[in-house]
């Protein structure tokens, strides 16, 4: 049966030796892919068969931690007092992380590592997911949005959404303060949690629904993982959205605006619907037509409703014969508010006086390391690339972005290779891939950061051959779209 219960905030020194305890069993992210194939806890009630076979290998202080803290599973109590500090023990049943139950340690939460923070949530269940007051470990949506997330010194930070204050704990090294806020109460008391477990003291934690806990408050940095999911009802308050179809991922972003400071960035992961006879990216243009925000939008999926309904519902849903009802319940309902598909992706926006630009990037690949500076610096690309101020970047210096790959694929005919494509892949910062020509990889050779793009664009023309106004207005939009894609990248002199 699900407990409300939360564990009680550790003191500086009780939470510097857990941390110790953990990082000295290599209880890290890195060695816990290693260990089980996964980053995030799988639910312990719906344990791969793979993960059965080791779970008896408690030969090490990690197999103890890791069978506790992130599977959720019962340790054997002899084993854990062998491999585990006494003080660690006694700390774990004191604030309530384990609790003794006959021969076992069983633990009332997780303890999961990221990067270097551990970080507490409720046990991973599938039983205890319809239950109001849960509040989820870590996810693979928390993750990516971890991914992409900027990561400069700012002077305050929203974790909105926040649940166990995954994105609030993170930002505090590079934070004034930080704010984590939830409609779940029990989220506040673990993110608290984490924060002392983590050694902050400058995150704040707040409850109430979207905005309403920090009325009047402005951020630079809104870091915010919303209940997304599209479905026939709301099924629970921190993952189903509460709103018809994408309704309350549009309701925080047209509220957002308001609580940020001159150029501070909101960054988000959701999901939105395509609906018939609707050009999506205008649709969601309209939802920030006058918020006097730049809006840039990273599409990573894209699914049909029927593979939508299944896909999701198979997260919680064994039993094949309610999956086909609920899948059928499901279908329904899109075909009756006429979406013809879903889709996935990170929304950022950026409050910024003048003119406003609006831009999408496809996404080509997963994003599996931290690209924060990248994202910084792609704002700043399009700030150039989709300004009306030509002499701005005519005179800016421009440089190609490191880890560029070009991959050409030619075939054989009659005695000689022809040239099918050459394709250009960003594999540093954020992946992209693009088709180019020979005139764009010639262009791309002009720039090493020594000299302005005007020059450049006039020894590419001598280079090709062409009127020097014709390279101009020819290579100006290359560069505009090179920007864009993070191709190329100012080199600030």
């Amino acid at each position: 049966m699900f407990s409300d219960n939360t564990p009680t905030p550790l003191g500086a020194e009780e939470a510097k030796l857990f941390r110790d305890v953990c990082q000295a069993a290599g209880y890290t992210s890195p060695r816990l892919e290693e260990r089980f194939g996964l980053l995030v806890p799988p639910p312990s009630d719906r344990l791969p068969a793979t993960l059965g076979a080791r779970l008896d290998q408690n030969g090490t202080p990690l197999d103890v931690l890791a069978k506790a803290f992130f599977l959720g599973t019962a340790v054997d109590t002899e084993t854990a007092n062998a491999l585990l500090p006494d003080g660690f023990i006694r700390l774990c049943l004191q604030c309530g992380l384990l609790i003794e139950d006959g021969t076992d340690y069983r633990p009332t939460a997780l303890v999961t590592p990221v990067g270097t923070a551990l970080l507490a949530s409720d046990l991973q269940r599938i039983e205890y997911q319809d239950e109001e007051q849960f509040v989820p470990a870590l996810c693979d949506a928390a993750l990516h949005l971890n991914a992409v997330a900027i990561r400069q010194s700012v002077g305050k930070t929203l974790d909105l959404c926040s649940g166990f204050a995954l994105h609030g704990v993170l930002s505090c090294p590079h934070s004034e303060t930080v704010v984590a806020s939830d409609l779940n109460p029990r989220a506040a008391a673990f993110a608290r949690f984490n924060a002392a477990l983590n050694g902050f003291e400058n995150l704040r934690a707040v409850t109430g629904e979207l905005f309403d806990a920090v009325k009047g408050e402005r951020f630079n940095l809104i870091l915010a993982n919303p209940p997304f999911v599209i479905s026939p009802d709301a099924m629970t308050t921190y993952r189903f959205n509460p709103i018809a179809l994408d309704g309350f991922v549009r309701q925080m972003l047209s509220q957002a605006a308001d609580h940020l400071e001159e150029g501070g960035i909101l960054q988000t992961i959701c999901e939105w619907v395509e609906v018939q006879g609707q050009d999506w990216q205008d649709r969601l243009r309209g939802w920030l037509a006058d918020s006097g925000c730049d809006v840039w939008i990273l599409p990573a999926n894209r699914q049909l409703p029927a593979s939508y309904a299944r896909n999701t519902l198979a997260q919680t849903i064994s039993d094949e014969a309610e999956l086909a009802a609920q899948q059928a319940t499901w279908e329904n309902y899109f075909h009756e508010q006429r979406v013809e598909a879903i889709q996935g992706g990170f929304l950022f926006i950026r409050r910024r006086s003048g003119k406003n630009w609006f831009d999408v990037t496809q996404l080509t690949k997963p994003i599996r390391q931290p690209i924060g500076d990248a994202i910084a610096r792609g704002f700043s690309n399009r700030d150039l690339a989709l300004s009306d101020d030509s002499d701005a970047l005519l005179s800016s210096r421009l440089t190609v972005a490191n880890g560029l790959r070009q991959v050409e694929t030619s075939h054989w005919k009659e005695f000689r290779w022809q040239r099918d494509s050459i394709v250009l892949h960003l594999d540093d910062g954020l992946p992209v891939s693009i088709g180019i020509d020979e005139y764009v990889r010639t262009l791309l050779e002009m720039f090493d950061g020594s000299r302005p793009v005007l020059e450049c664009l006039d020894r590419f023309a001598n280079q090709v051959g062409l009127a020097i106004e014709t390279g101009r207005k020819q290579g100006t939009a290359m560069v505009r779209s090179l920007l864009k894609n993070g191709i190329l990248v100012a080199t600030g002199r």
